[in-house]
């Protein structure tokens, strides 16, 4: 305040200055009368503006503290979410080694199990002592293999409780960046207004008529970029959901095709299990076998053979597609490549990323395979709050690659890849409002980004 009546009394001064030496007093009067007149108005003005944009920067920092308090509460899901992720691939790797164990004592059954049963394993026997220290092992070996059965079992049914808990996790976490991104779109219009709010205040406390033509001419400019970022934020949003929705149907085809084959291996794995069934049928025949024939002895030279249940071998994984190398040294981190917010500026999408983009956003479904764009080191491979589960990879040329956003990884830091690792899968963890995967390069770790569009080749 006290500062708009100095400059307007410097102007007044200035005024008189160059104003004709024979000017009458009641000319000046009359000018003096007329500029207090306009200073008291400019102080009503800037009473009630000042008032109105104080309203708007509460409003725009409850916004802010709200979308900071979702995106907590998302950071927190995330982490859940990750190390439900972590559990399910321990636990699918024991079930694979225990699987592998048991295929391998059912292709033994297989192959002998016509040879020999518990019966001649007694026969063999020169002494009844023998017959049953024999007869005991093979029972013994039989009891470890149910054990075996009821471990792996037990371990399917946790499995499945896992997977189960990941799903709802992942259901909550989906409503929850539905909610953040509905509060940080209301937080990017929120600070345009305000914006247009400051340029419309300097424009009602110009003193001077060019000084308040510019700040009017700022004010409509400020009103059409507000206009043209609205409407590219609009059209952005419009890019990822038609994206989302290719990449979705494409999943589905792919779903569909795996159904197929699924329903092929089940057919497979049916008829393995028949003879299962058969196995134990067969196993408990030769149990009573043995009760009944403890005592009996014949002298017979032949091989010892243990029945042992026999189980299907399990479905191979679909070979994943992996996308070529170009003549930059570059290979794509995606099958599929589809831009939806290129490198440099750009509408904030977000709030809190700003408006200098360091990477370019590619769209997917979530899951997508996400693999190394070339050959390096893994120099951090975890969870932040801003890029959520991410990967960064050291070049031998000294480049850094970064893979952001992932719902999961499947590596570690100090690991060595290849062009065409694969690295995880394409998510919206830390400060994302849709799934994609954030693409980016650089000279130095964390610093001194380029654009990766070029060196992809697109």
């Amino acid at each position: 305040m006290i500062k708009l009546k100095k400059i307007v009394t410097c102007s007044f001064a200035l005024s008189l200055l160059c104003a004709p030496i024979v000017a009458q007093a009641d000319t000046l009067d009359d000018k003096i009368n007329e500029q207090e007149q306009k200073i008291e108005q400019l102080q009503k003005n800037q009473t009630a503006s000042e008032q109105e944009l104080a309203t708007i920067k509460e409003n725009v920092s409850q916004i802010e503290k709200e979308s900071y308090k979702i995106l907590q509460q998302k950071n927190t899901e995330e982490q859940t979410l990750t190390n439900l992720i972590q559990k399910i691939a321990d636990l699918k790797e024991t079930i694979a080694k225990r699987e592998e164990q048991i295929q391998k004592q059912a292709r033994n059954v297989q192959t002998n199990q016509n040879a020999s049963d518990i019966l001649s394993v007694m026969a063999e026997s020169d002494s009844i002592n023998e017959a049953i220290t024999k007869a005991y092992a093979v029972t013994k070996l039989i009891s470890a293999n149910k054990e075996i059965m009821s471990e792996q079992q037990k371990d399917q049914a946790e499995l499945e409780t896992l997977q189960k808990k990941s799903e709802e996790k992942l259901q909550s976490l989906t409503e929850t960046t539905n909610e953040l991104q509905a509060k940080q779109d209301e937080l990017t219009k929120a600070k345009l207004d305000q914006e247009v709010k400051i340029n419309e205040l300097s424009a009602s406390l110009a003193t001077e008529k060019k000084q308040k033509e510019k700040f009017e001419k700022q004010k409509v400019e400020a009103e059409k970029k507000r206009q043209e970022q609205l409407k590219a934020l609009a059209k952005q949003r419009a890019a990822e959901e038609a994206a989302r929705k290719k990449a979705e149907e494409d999943a589905r085809k792919a779903q569909e095709q795996k159904q197929k084959e699924l329903a092929v291996a089940a057919e497979k794995e049916r008829i393995a299990n028949e003879a299962q069934t058969q196995a134990l049928a067969a196993q408990k025949e030769q149990e009573q076998k043995v009760d009944s024939s403890n005592e009996e002895q014949t002298e017979n030279n032949t091989e010892d053979n243990t029945p042992v249940i026999s189980v299907p071998e399990a479905p191979k994984e679909d070979n994943v597609t992996k996308p070529e190398e170009n003549t930059s040294g570059w290979s794509a981190p995606l099958a599929s490549l589809v831009i939806t917010s290129p490198f440099g500026n750009r509408v904030d999408p977000t709030g809190a990323s700003g408006t200098s983009h360091d990477g370019i956003d590619l769209a997917g479904a979530s899951g997508t395979p996400v693999f190394a764009a070339k050959a390096g080191k893994v120099v951090e491979a975890g969870y932040h709050w801003s890029a959520g589960n991410h990967v960064i990879i050291q070049h031998a040329d000294g480049y850094y690659s970064y893979y952001m956003h992932l719902n999961s990884f499947s590596t570690n830091v100090g690991a060595s890849v290849s062009a065409g690792t694969l690295l995880g899968g394409m998510g919206t963890t830390g400060n994302s409002t849709g799934v994609h995967l954030h693409f980016g390069i650089s000279t130095s770790l964390w610093s001194n980004f380029v654009d990766p569009a070029p060196l992809l080749g697109i």
